[in-house]
């Protein structure tokens, strides 16, 4: 009967075509994306990039410091040359992927992915930054899009993108990574938000900057807009004395990280702290869909 033999056609095109389309998804995900190169630095070459970094963390603290000390000696009278209120910082993304191995040795942060993720990047690609890693059970490079912008005074950085290799992936693969990651935050959350501190000369402790910055990584997860702050360490190798700044303005361009910043008032910094110990009232809710605004060129 020729409805039965079109039924039959009709289910072997389906399945063709379901064929295809799993190959070509496949073969997507593991293409390796055009922005990603796999890093061949020599131990000098990525020390010397994390000690520019470094220099640059340095500058933007002593800067920092010159303008506490005027915004003292002229509440006492005392005469002084004001410094610029604003500062530049720019790091590219050879000194960011630096800085970052050199504090992933200093405090082991490997420890808790090397069983899942290989060669960790930071990749600055068409005005977006790109988290990539090797995911060792997938086989392939998984990378996450973020476009970061200051907004109504506040610091967003939503997800445009979760790629296995080229392949876009669903929604729900990326709220089980979300889901599972704001879980592993929030849970040492109320410790390190009873434990901050923030001295009257700007000084955060380690709790304060692990409050901080559990609280930000919880807000970009989840879309949520964030407080503009940036902590600097006083010393990179040891992150017991940090420095919060105020940003002001955030760019990428050329593959370098471009960020303005400017000092707390003591009325910024008490305000801070307030909120780094304000307990989160409501569980997180989910963040919007994940949107495709970053193509493969």
């Amino acid at each position: 009967m020729k409805w039965v033999k079109r039924l039959v056609l009709l289910v072997v095109f389906i399945g063709v075509m379901a064929g295809v389309i799993g190959a070509a998804g496949w073969w997507m995900s593991r293409r390796v994306p055009d922005w990603y190169a796999r890093r061949h630095s020599t131990p000098q070459e990525t020390a010397a990039a994390a000690h520019r970094a470094e220099r640059e963390v340095q500058r933007t603290v002593s800067w920092a410091q010159d303008q506490q000390a005027f915004t003292d000696s002229s509440r006492h009278g005392a005469p002084s040359t004001q410094p610029a209120k604003t500062l530049q910082i720019s790091l590219t993304e050879d000194e960011l992927n630096g800085f970052f191995q050199k504090w992933d040795a200093s405090f082991g942060w490997s420890r808790s992915y090397s069983q899942y993720l290989s060669e960790p990047q930071i990749v600055m690609h068409q005005g977006r930054l790109i988290l990539a890693a090797t995911a060792k059970d997938m086989g392939t490079v998984v990378s996450i899009v973020f476009a970061p912008r200051l907004e109504d005074g506040k610091l967003q950085m939503p997800v445009d993108q979760v790629l296995a290799g080229r392949l876009p992936l669903p929604q729900s693969f990326w709220d089980h990574y979300r889901a599972s990651l704001t879980d592993r935050m929030e849970s040492p959350l109320p410790k390190w938000q009873k434990g901050a501190e923030i001295r009257p000369n700007g000084t955060a402790n380690a709790d304060a900057v692990a409050a901080a910055m559990s609280e930000l990584l919880i807000d970009i997860l989840n879309d949520h807009p964030a407080p503009p702050v940036l902590f600097l360490p006083y010393d990179v190798s040891n992150n017991h004395r940090s420095l919060p700044v105020k940003l002001t303005d955030v760019r990428i361009a050329n593959k370098t990280l471009t960020l303005e910043v400017q000092p707390l008032t003591s009325a910024e910094r008490v305000d801070l702290l307030a909120t780094l110990r304000a307990p989160r009232l409501e569980p997180t809710p989910v963040a919007a869909p994940v949107g495709n605004v970053v193509a493969e060129q």
